[in-house]
């Protein structure tokens, strides 16, 4: 029996997002998701000591289909 070398490889790394793809993705302008950011609604990740938003992508996804029609 052998056993598949990418099995007991490492995991898969995240992947990140940008502003402007999430907005993209969403249909929404990137100030839109800059202002989701503010109020907390919106899941995103901020390096410590940085100002840069990332925003995860199985994340966002499970986000969107947890999101109730406005």
């Amino acid at each position: 029996m052998s056993t598949n070398p990418y099995l007991s490889a490492t995991p898969i790394r995240p992947q990140f997002l940008k502003v402007p793809e999430v907005a993209e993705m969403l249909g929404v302008k990137p100030r839109t998701i800059y202002e989701m950011v503010a109020k907390e609604r919106i899941p995103y990740r901020k390096p410590p000591g940085s100002s840069i938003l990332r925003f995860e992508l199985e994340e966002i996804l499970a986000w969107t289909k947890g999101r109730k029609p406005r």
